[in-house]
C-alpha cells in the first residue's frame, strides 16, 4: 500500500505555462519551453476559454498529458490573476465567484450593463479592486464553449 500511495506521488505534478488552444485540446508551455497536453473534463473545460494566459494547472501525469484536477491562472494578459468563476445576479449588481482568491466581488456599473445578459455563465474578467470589494472592469470573456463569440477587448 505504501508504495501505491509512493507511485501515485510521483505521478502528481504542477506545471505553470501559457495555454494554447487548439479546438478541443489545449497545450501548455512553461517558461522553459516544456509543452504538457492537458487533459481535461468537467470544469476544467473551461481551460479551453484561456487561449493565451498563463495558467497554473495540478493533476496527474499520464502517457496522454496531464489530467487536471485543478487550476488557476496567473496571468490573464495583462500580469494579473484577472478574477474567473461563474457571473450571479444579486438584485441590479452582478457578482463573480472568483476561484482564483476564493472571494465574491461585485463588477462596476457599466461592466454590469454588459455582462448581465450572461449571468449563470463562467467569465475572466481583467481589473482591478476598487472600493469595496468592486472590481473596475478593462476586458472580459465567457469561457464556456457556447460563448458565441461575446468579450471585450482590453481598453474597451
Amino acid at each position: 500500500m505504501l508504495l501505491l500511495s509512493l507511485f501515485a506521488c510521483a505521478l502528481h505534478a504542477v506545471h505553470t505555462g501559457l495555454v494554447a488552444v487548439d479546438g478541443n485540446r489545449a497545450v501548455s508551455t512553461s517558461y522553459n519551453g516544456q509543452k504538457i497536453p492537458l487533459i481535461l473534463e468537467g470544469e476544467h473545460l473551461l481551460i479551453l476559454g484561456l487561449n493565451g494566459c498563463v495558467v497554473e494547472v495540478e493533476g496527474v501525469r499520464t502517457p496522454a498529458g496531464l489530467l487536471v484536477s485543478d487550476w488557476s491562472v496567473k496571468d490573464a494578459g495583462d500580469g494579473t490573476g484577472g478574477f474567473v468563476g461563474q457571473l450571479r445576479a444579486y438584485g441590479n449588481r452582478l457578482l463573480i465567484e472568483d476561484r482564483n482568491t476564493g472571494s465574491v466581488l461585485a463588477l462596476d456599473d457599466v461592466a454590469t450593463l454588459q455582462l448581465r445578459p450572461y449571468a449563470g455563465r463562467p467569465v475572466l474578467v481583467v481589473g482591478a479592486v476598487v472600493g469595496a470589494g468592486v472590481i473596475s472592469v478593462v476586458a472580459w470573456r465567457l469561457l464556456d464553449r457556447e460563448s458565441d463569440g461575446a468579450s471585450a477587448p482590453p481598453g474597451e
